[in-house]
């Protein structure tokens, strides 16, 4: 069973509703039952696969899903079925109908949330909050799209410190920040961007260009604006310099710095407009149809339909776990050599390490581990022969997720999130332990460890650079780490703390 159906108990009940036209012999309606999660799941790939169950006191004739209202006839064999939904950006509802011989029908229905509602920068956050975009923190390049660049010492009484309305109209669904630049996909899968754009990352050109702060070489763009040709956009992902944009017929496309070939087109020239990721033609056949982008410092991924990850950008801390380090980028998709038989559902990526998690719940880890982001690595392990030491080289299963299997991976920075089937989530790598003092000391952890136990049942993570934003089941959005420039949204008596253990609530307008 798969991450997404372990997310709750099955949603079995079906909505029966018998209709007449087949005869007054058959009045009882088909049953259908559904294997997916009874509440809306959250998920970062485009296409997932729904299953359960259709039963009948007579004969079947027909199994139709309805997705985004488009209908497609579904196969059932031996009473069940498993069928594909390729989401678009946002809210995905879909209803499978059952109908037998005699026009009688049965119903079950789900929805499934593909993008993150709440992001965090390096020291910029965001929310969608009642279909509104929310933003707060750092913005000396405008990244938080109110329309000008301020710090908290030029400009106090302005500075985002609390969540301000950045945009009520164009009805956002899904958000990626990073660094200094912000990026949005809308409802209509068109792709947005705002922020920091000295090498292109916001895939707008180069006319239009401001120059923020004092130094004129900073480039950035006030205004929230559409990236040129980026329509139909099922999911975003923004590097630290350059982002990545998936489309819903399964492209890939690339903008900002390329030094270390991050945009994947066979090049190392920054580019600031859309190009596509190129596939080698020996790897061409062996790729399947992507469903999911992830962005690192000067590294990039895909995750296609056949659970395989490739990668491709920086190598020089075995960013594509190929078993050693280059400092020569990889300027086209390579394939990441997981164990034979392992199947990846999702990707996150940290500064310079990467995440994938299993079909079973387990998680490889890759890439720089100084700070034990990987895993292993921090006050216990470090030094010692069991450690695993930075780089890590190739792909490693933590052996703390062996056994209580993982949902989702989270990752930014030096920083690395689980959440596990109860909604809880369990932190490693980079931690500060003072908590709420002003002042620092870190505690590298080596596996994850409920660090926020008051959170209780999240259903996303968004992980900025020293900070998180989270999103419970019930709607509440919370903060915490390093509140740099407002970062975590707590108003004027939060500011430049590090950190903040216990979480904050910002209060939304």
């Amino acid at each position: 069973m798969g991450p997404l159906a372990r997310l709750l108990p099955i949603a079995a009940a079906s909505l029966i509703a018998g209709c007449g036209g087949g005869g007054a012999e058959d009045t009882t309606a088909p049953t259908v039952t559904s294997a997916q999660a009874a509440t809306e799941p959250v998920v970062r790939r485009s296409r997932i696969t729904v299953s359960g169950t259709v039963t009948d006191d007579r004969e079947l004739q027909s199994l139709t899903l309805e997705l985004n209202g488009q209908s497609q006839a579904v196969a059932v064999q031996a009473g069940a079925y498993a069928t594909t939904l390729d989401l678009k950006a946002g809210r995905n509802v879909y209803t499978l109908t059952a109908r037998d011989a005699a026009g009688n029908t049965g119903q079950v229905s789900g929805a499934v949330y593909l993008g993150h509602r709440v992001a965090g920068g390096n020291s910029h956050s965001g929310a969608i909050v009642g279909g509104k975009l929310y933003t707060w923190g750092r913005n000396n390049y405008g990244q938080t799209g109110l329309g000008f660049w301020s710090t908290m010492a030029n400009n106090a009484t302005t500075h985002p410190v609390a969540p301000a309305l950045a945009d009520g109209s164009r009805g956002f669904v899904a958000l990626a920040f990073n660094q200094n630049h912000s990026l949005a996909v809308d409802a209509a899968g068109q792709l947005w961007s705002w922020g920091e754009d000295t090498d292109g990352q916001l895939g707008r050109g180069t006319a239009g260009q401001t120059s923020c702060g004092t130094t004129a070489t900073l480039k950035c763009r006030l205004d929230i604006g559409q990236v040129p040709g980026m329509s139909q956009v099922a999911t975003a992902a923004a590097g630290y310099s350059h982002a990545l944009a998936l489309k819903t017929d399964g492209t890939v496309w690339a903008f900002g710095l390329n030094g270390q070939g991050q945009l994947g087109n066979g090049s190392t020239t920054a580019s600031a407009v859309p190009v596509q990721v190129v596939w080698d033609a020996a790897d061409a056949a062996n790729v399947g149809r992507i469903v999911q982008v992830a962005a690192g410092s000067m590294s990039s991924y895909a995750l296609d339909d056949r659970g395989q990850v490739w990668g491709w950008g920086r190598n020089q801390y075995a960013n594509m776990g190929l078993g050693s380090t280059t400092t020569a980028g990889i300027t086209r998709p390579v394939k990441v050599p997981l164990p034979t038989g392992v199947s990846i559902v999702s990707v996150a990526t940290g500064r310079d390490h990467v995440l994938a998690l299993t079909t079973e719940g387990r998680v490889y880890a890759w890439g720089l581990n100084a700070s034990s982001q990987a895993g292993y690595n921090g006050v216990t392990y470090k030094s010692t022969a069991e450690a695993w030491g930075s780089p890590v080289l190739s792909p490693r299963s933590l052996p703390a997720l062996e056994t209580t299997p993982a949902v989702e991976v989270y990752a930014n920075g030096n920083t690395s999130y689980v959440r596990r089937a109860d909604g809880k989530i369990y932190q490693w790598g980079l931690y500060g332990v003072t908590g709420e003092t002003g002042t620092t000391a870190y505690s590298n952890l080596d596996e994850p460890q409920d660090r926020q136990p008051t959170l209780g049942t999240m259903i996303d993570v968004s992980t900025g650079g020293l900070h998180q934003v989270g999103l419970r089941q019930d709607g509440s959005i919370f903060t915490w780490g390093w509140s740099f420039e407002g970062s975590l949204g707590g108003g004027a008596s939060a500011i430049n703390t590090w950190m903040y253990n216990t979480p904050l609530t910002p209060v939304f307008p």
